[in-house]
This record gives C-alpha cells, structure tokens and sequence, in this order.
C-alpha cells in the first residue's frame, strides 16, 4: 500500500514537473517568437527605411543632373548672348565708321561741287565739254590710224623703190622678233605660203630663216605680202633640207 501511495506521488510529481517545465518552454518560445517577429518586424522597417533611402537619393541624382543641364544650357545661352552682343558691337562700330565715312565723303563732294560751281559751269555745259572731249578723242584716234596705214605705205614705197633700183647693200628690214608658219609648200616652184602679212609688217624682199625643231632647215624671200598671209621664194644655196608644213619662220 505504501509503496503504491510513493508510485502515485512519483507521478504526480512527474506529472507536475513536466506541466511546469511544458509551461516554461511555452513562455520561452512565445518569448522567443515574440523576439523573432520583432526582428522580422525590425528587418521589413529598416528595409522600407532603406528603400525610401534609395529612392530619395535617386530622385536627388535626378534633380541634380536637371540642375547642371540648366546650367550648361544657361551657360550656353549666356555665352551665345555674349556672341551676339560682340557681334552687334561690331557692326555698331563699322556702322560708325561707315557714318564717319560718309559725312567726310559728303563734305569732300561739296567742296568738290563748290571747285566746279567757281568756274561757273553748269552740268549742261560740262556734259557738252566732255561729249566734245570724246569726239576730239576719237578725230585723234582716226587720224592715228590713218598716220599709220600712210606711214605703213611709206614704208612700202620706199622698200619697193629701193628694191627697183637694187641699191647695193639694202637689206629689208622685218619688225624685230618675227615669228610665224609654213602653211602651205610647193616644192615644184619653191615658194611657201606663210601666216605672216601686211598686219605684221612684212615687206617684199624681206628674209625669212626656216627652222624646224631649232634647226635651219633654208632661208626664203618674201615676194608678195597680202593682208595676213605673204608669198616668198626659197633662196637657192640656202635650202639645207626639205620644208615642210609647219615649220617656223624667224627674222
């Protein structure tokens, strides 16, 4: 019986121990659940907190990058109203001097109208001078170019006359450095035909060197002088080779 008693308390002491330690264990995981979700808790906060952190931070890149945008395009604008200015400045300047310009112009036309008005010529009149100036002018060419087609004649004249009397020694003498070509050869009564006349000042009886790539190739005699074209002879003892189209003549 005793023993049975000392069973029974065993196990209700067992009983008890395990209630109070289940109790305990109870409390201490509810005190470490607690703890757990307060750091979940803690942890999604700070996470929250982290994100806005983050965002505010972007959305401060943000505005700062718009801020130095501004400022180069108000820097850019600045320097470009700078340029417009120097540049009004300028024209201002060469405005001024244009202006400066034309008050000494105007001043320098009035003295000059007021030189012509001391003459007491009117427009009328001067224009009437000048048209007779230019009739002048052109009598004085007209009669240039008749001095020298009369001298041209002379010229002529004179060297045919000397020619028909053979006056000994008389050399024709051709303007100083005649050039001109053989157009046209015939070998059957040795003239050539050559683009030099009366327009370059040639004469009858003058004399002409034949060359052909530097080389004298004979000598001819101008026989008869047309208005750009001249007729000469080959000069026996003077033909070192055959002339052909296309040689130079020289004086």
């Amino acid at each position: 019986m005793l023993l049975r008693i000392s069973l029974i308390l065993a196990i209700l002491v067992g009983a008890g121990t395990i209630f109070v330690t289940q109790k305990m264990a109870r409390e201490h995981f509810t005190a470490i659940r607690d703890v757990r979700d307060e750091n979940i808790k803690g942890r999604a906060t700070e996470k929250n907190r982290a994100e806005k952190s983050e965002r505010e931070h972007t959305a401060t890149k943000q505005v700062l990058t718009q801020t130095k945008d501004t400022l180069t395009k108000t820097e850019e604008e600045l320097n470009g109203k700078k340029q417009e200015l120097a540049t009004t400045q300028d024209a201002l300047a060469k405005n001024k001097a244009d202006l400066a310009k034309a008050i000494d112009d105007r001043k320098a036309a009035q003295a000059e109208l007021a030189k012509w008005t001391a003459t007491g010529y009117t427009p009328e009149g001067i224009k009437t001078l000048a048209d007779n100036l230019k009739k002048t002018q052109d009598d004085v060419a007209a009669l240039e170019d008749e001095k020298k087609i009369l001298n041209r004649n002379i010229s002529v004249l004179d060297n045919r006359l000397k020619l028909i009397l053979g006056e000994d020694e008389y050399v024709v003498k051709l303007p100083p450095d005649t050039k001109g070509t053989v157009l046209t050869v015939d070998p059957k009564w040795n003239f050539v035909v050559l683009d030099l006349g009366s327009d370059k000042g040639m004469l009858e009886g003058g004399v002409l060197m034949v060359h052909r790539n530097s080389k004298l190739v004979g000598k001819v005699r101008i026989k008869e002088v047309m208005a750009n074209r001249s007729v000469a002879n080959l000069m026996s003892g003077w033909k070192l080779g055959d002339i052909e189209e296309g040689d130079q003549v020289l004086y």
